[in-house]
């Protein structure tokens, strides 16, 4: 039998074909499984290089974690379910053992470039707190705004004049945005302003609106960030070594005609 003719699965008794799924990957230029597998293997030549090495006690805990994060919590269920996938437990703690070694070679890919990377966008991660106004005209904002000035609260005008609807019924709050959900006009203002202040009129679609000020929250390094940093340089270390990889796949091909082999 062909072995592009085997039944990758069925959706309520319709089966598809291995051969279409190869179809499906190849028209969207992308096979997870495939780029999934191309960046492990990366992984793993980088951690022999630098002699990285996991600990049985590692690997077995980290073991332990995956199967609770996939709801299996008995020495059954694990097996019932690697039976289904045609898995043993050995794939088990191969994909613990990948796991680990990904964080590691993560913190040597990024342990030295947090600090850096920070510094060079740090306005990235300023914050602010901010409620709208929005209105369909330039003179009613600026009616509005004048209504500000003489002592109108902020939230009352919204929940009366506000045209959007998920912000209105709130007093026109937002909540924390960064200065790139912002014009650079408003995003001048905003983080110029101290606590309390209104501005605007600023043009929003076809639409204007106003905001005010609850909060400027300058970036800081917290713990929470510096591990979101390590994760996008270790992803931007990773993506450019997969592009300076010789990847062959051989998936396309057999699909072609070319074959097994």
């Amino acid at each position: 039998m062909d072995a592009m003719e085997l039944v990758a699965f069925s959706v309520n008794g319709t089966e598809w074909r291995l051969r279409d799924v190869l179809k499906l990957a190849c028209m969207e230029g992308r096979f997870s499984a495939v780029e999934n597998s191309i960046r492990r293997a990366i992984m793993k030549e980088f951690a022999e290089q630098h002699q990285l090495s996991i600990d049985e006690q590692e690997w077995k805990a980290k073991a332990n974690e995956l199967r609770q994060q996939l709801g299996l919590y008995s020495a059954a269920e694990t097996l019932a379910w690697l039976k289904v996938r045609g898995l043993t437990m050995a794939d088990l703690f191969e994909s613990a053992k990948a796991r680990l070694l990904t964080e590691k070679v993560k913190r040597i890919a990024s342990e030295d470039r947090v600090d850096a990377y920070y510094l060079k966008n740090r306005l990235s991660y300023d914050k602010a707190i901010i409620s709208q106004l929005i209105v369909g005209s330039r003179e009613q904002a600026q009616e509005l705004l004048f209504q500000l000035e003489e002592g109108e609260p902020f939230y009352q005008l919204a929940q009366t004049y506000c045209l959007n609807s998920s912000s209105k019924y709130d007093g026109g709050y937002v909540g924390s945005v960064g200065r790139a959900e912002m014009s650079g006009e408003e995003e001048s203002f905003v983080f110029s302003s101290e606590a309390g202040q209104s501005g605007g009129p600023f043009p929003i679609g076809s639409c204007y609106r106003l905001l005010y000020v609850w909060e400027v929250i300058p970036a800081a390094l917290t713990g929470e960030l510096r591990v979101k940093l390590a994760d996008l340089i270790y992803e931007e270390w990773l993506n450019e070594a997969v592009k300076k990889s010789k990847v062959d796949i051989k998936l396309w091909g057999y699909l072609a005609g070319e074959p097994l082999g």
